[in-house]
């Protein structure tokens, strides 16, 4: 058994381990950790194994759009979670639409990475669980059945918990392992019988980038933002497929996502440069300050004065 990550367009190894069979070790627990770093990226890996259960958690800066072969010796049950930036997955021997993945969503499918192109613009950081077959039959009492798992991808609150005690295991050793195997049980009996979800909308790679650009002008078009079609005509793609495409990758609609970086943005100016509200309310893009300020309030709970007289 192993996995192996490599460069996809020059096909050179970055990163490669094997394990045994079924991941069984002769003490409690195995580990390892690597980082790898160099002009165009840097990526940072830490594992941990026993019989039946593999963990991983990675975390990969890229310099510009990047691609990553990931490829496994066996297929297991995966349970993938994406804590920062926004993972595209393609089957390396399929001509598919993208899985999308992104910040507090997960994915769970029957070997998930095995022989995929993961694309990576910007920072990932994800968390990534691995089941043997025999393994999860032995606890669940039944064979794995994707079906039956949820297709909503955004992780829960109890979940979101889950997985991050799993990911700031204090624990050495036994105690490190018994940790871990107690929260794949709650994982387990959390998912196991949970009902049918619409799938996701799935958005072809080549408008992935464009979406990605149309989410930096309303980053950075605050006083002035474009409509959807406006920006749909300046990033080249229509607007259903933003409108949509926008909500599958941020989380928010397009709207909504100016709404949130801009209460950001006031927050900061506010907060650390003690600007007034109306300059405030002017840089953010709003021509009413009391508009602002009833905004502002309804999302804080707090009066924007406030925070500049701290």
């Amino acid at each position: 058994m192993g996995i192996k990550i490599s460069d996809y367009a020059t096909e050179e190894p970055i990163y490669s381990n094997t394990y045994p069979y079924n991941f069984e070790v002769a003490k409690d627990i195995d580990e390892h950790s690597s980082e790898i770093a160099n002009a165009d990226y840097q990526l940072k890996i830490s594992e941990k194994w026993f019989e039946g259960i593999h963990v991983t958690v990675a975390d990969i800066k890229t310099n510009q759009p990047k691609d990553f072969r990931y490829s496994s010796a066996q297929e297991n049950i995966g349970f993938l979670y994406c804590m920062e930036g926004v993972i595209f997955i393609n089957k390396a021997d399929e001509a598919s639409d993208p899985v999308i993945i992104n910040a507090n969503q997960q994915s769970i499918a029957f070997g998930q990475l095995n022989n995929t192109i993961l694309h990576i613009n910007g920072r990932v950081k994800y968390l990534y669980i691995q089941l043997t077959s025999s393994y999860y039959q032995r606890i669940a009492n039944k064979t794995f059945e994707a079906e039956s798992f949820p297709k909503e991808k955004t992780v829960t609150p109890e979940m979101e918990v889950l997985f991050q005690s799993i990911i700031n295991s204090k624990y050495a050793g036994r105690a490190n392992r018994l940790f871990i195997e107690s929260k794949i049980f709650e994982l387990i009996i959390y998912y196991i019988d949970q009902q049918h979800t619409p799938a996701s909308f799935l958005i072809k790679k080549d408008d992935v980038d464009k979406i990605l650009s149309a989410k930096k002008l309303v980053e950075f078009d605050l006083q002035k933002p474009h409509s959807l079609v406006e920006l749909a005509r300046k990033v080249g793609i229509n607007d259903y497929k933003l409108k949509k495409g926008f909500k599958e990758i941020t989380g928010y609609t397009v709207f909504g996502y100016l709404y949130k970086i801009r209460m950001e943005q006031a927050y900061h100016f506010l907060a650390q440069e003690k600007k007034s509200v109306s300059e405030v309310s002017y840089l953010v893009g709003y021509k009413n300050p009391q508009h602002f300020i009833y905004a502002f309030k309804k999302l804080y709970k707090i009066l924007p004065g406030s925070l500049n007289k701290t």
